[in-house]
């Protein structure tokens, strides 16, 4: 699934998020995957000096600690073309390809051996259509993505892949509030998570990722349930002199976690 750095800006990626699932508990993991997501497709225009040149993901719980930064890269058009974590060689590296107007790839890399290849096709506005990716371990999956007549994604369905066809895995369903915020996220495996925001806060966090989903405003809380655990994250954020998001600090009840994202220009 796609989310990255916030996914992930909440981006993670969402593919920085496949590979923490070797690392992180499995509460831990599901609970920042969803507030890694975009939930709207407005994307703010920007600039190359808007741009983050690095990015820096710092996760504390009991039991795990983890702090990677990554040097990210554009091409002449500001799209992200990699996403490298440092010092090399990189443990983690994400490549995207721009092979059409409607069409990419992302290759995923760990120590410099490929461990997600995904095709992402984009929709006659240039948001996501649909997906399909196989990893190291023989899987295949694909995505297809619904949206409403606001351009605002109502479903996300996922499916199993193989050469006999495809088998519906899970879909996730989002509703939103009248700003265009997403509010709920509900994964149809029984995970429903609320969102709350800062109204006062327009998100402008971008990273070259136009395909990606993007939120009118920046998360204030996240709630959500995932294997009994009820979790609630609260976010807080710091920006430079030039109003541009230099830090977003998650803090979590229920679990013992923190989650800070920081970025320089």
């Amino acid at each position: 699934m796609i989310i990255l750095p916030d996914r992930f800006p909440d981006l993670i990626l969402r593919k920085t998020n496949h590979m923490k699932k070797t690392l992180l508990p499995a509460t831990l993991f599901a609970f920042f995957l969803f507030t890694a997501c975009k939930k709207n497709n407005e994307t703010p225009s920007t600039g190359s000096a808007s741009l983050p040149k690095t990015y820096t993901e710092d996760i504390r719980s009991t039991g795990f600690n983890s702090l990677t930064t990554y040097n990210l890269t554009y091409d002449g058009n500001n799209r992200m073309t990699s996403m490298t974590a440092i010092p090399e060689p990189a443990i983690v590296k994400f490549v995207y390809n721009y092979s059409s107007n409607n069409s990419l790839t992302m290759d995923l890399y760990n120590s410099n051996v490929l461990s997600i290849h995904e095709i992402l096709w984009l929709n006659a506005s240039g948001s996501l259509d649909s997906t399909y990716q196989y990893n190291d371990t023989n899987d295949s999956s694909t995505e297809k993505y619904i949206y409403n007549s606001s351009k605002q994604i109502l479903q996300i369905k996922n499916y199993k892949y193989s050469t006999s066809g495809s088998a519906l895995d899970h879909t996730t369903e989002y509703t939103y509030d009248n700003l265009g915020n997403a509010i709920t996220e509900s994964i149809s495996n029984g995970t429903l998570t609320n969102f709350t925001y800062y109204t006062n806060m327009p998100n402008t966090l971008t990273m070259g990722l136009t395909f990606n989903p993007q939120a009118k405003y920046l998360i204030k809380t996240a709630s959500s349930s995932s294997s009994g655990t009820p979790v609630t994250a609260t976010h807080f954020y710091s920006f430079d002199s030039s109003n541009r998001l230099i830090k977003d600090s998650a803090v979590t009840t229920g679990v013992s976690a923190i989650l800070i994202k920081s970025y320089t220009y």
